[in-house]
């Protein structure tokens, strides 16, 4: 699952590196210190109908998108619609993403109060940006106060998981002067499911069965050897 629903101010089209057309578009920032308008690219589909059709919206107007989120290695982040576009006369504030898949990397946590991690999730293939069913979508996520301590006792690489969350999009300069950029998702409090076995919990179980077959294999053994001393005892002449 790779979904996302949004209100977002349209900025013009713009077409990819195979010759899609894209329309772009920025979602309003919310929060933080620095809020910074999160950009993304919009690709036409058969689903949105003719509501992304070239000259429609003038710039500026506001729309809700409903779609599927696809991270990609050009930098930019692509949104597939699921459903027809709505224009709104004024803007609202909606911002929800959901993906479910599985955890594929624990970064190096470097405060208490927050945890950083990374989920890869299998999405439908898009040929406009060369996805297939074989790629994998990358997702960084960040929580923070009791959901970072709940998620950090909980998940693990591999653990499969559900949640929803709110897109943002961060910019930095690095120490050689380069401009970098990252979309990440917060996770919003309380909105994940873990799925599968906690690790702590296996961790028990597989120790606990490992003394049963050890204890098993004893008494089995000393079974034997009870059964060959009396059969020796049998075999003795009197």
């Amino acid at each position: 699952m790779n979904n996302i629903t949004i209100c977002a101010k349209y900025k013009g089209d713009s077409t990819t590196e195979r010759g899609f057309r894209t329309m772009l578009f920025e979602i309003p920032p919310t929060g933080g210190k620095r809020p910074i308008p999160i950009p993304i690219a919009l690709i036409p589909s058969f689903a949105a109908q003719d509501t992304c059709a070239a000259g429609r919206y003038t710039e500026g107007t506001h729309i809700v998108i409903n779609g599927r989120l696809y991270p990609h290695e050009d930098g930019n982040l692509y949104v597939i619609p699921t459903q027809p576009l709505e224009s709104l006369k004024m803007p609202i504030n909606l911002n929800q993403v959901n993906i479910a898949g599985a955890v594929g990397f624990i970064r190096e946590q470097t405060r208490e109060d927050a945890f950083n991690f990374g989920m890869v999730v299998n999405a439908p293939p898009q040929k406009s940006i060369g996805h297939t069913w074989q790629d994998s979508l990358f997702f960084q996520c960040e929580s923070w106060g009791d959901d970072a301590k709940r998620l950090k006792r909980f998940i693990y690489k591999g653990r499969a998981i559900s949640l929803g969350g709110r897109l943002k999009f961060e910019t930095w300069i690095d120490k050689n002067g380069d401009r970098n950029s990252q979309y990440k998702i917060s996770v919003r409090s309380m909105q994940y499911a873990f799925f599968g076995k906690n690790q702590e919990n296996a961790e028990i179980e597989e120790k606990i069965d490992k003394e049963i077959k050890e204890i098993v294999s004893k008494k089995e053994t000393e079974k034997k050897k009870t059964y060959v001393k009396k059969k020796v005892a049998d075999d003795v002449p009197f």
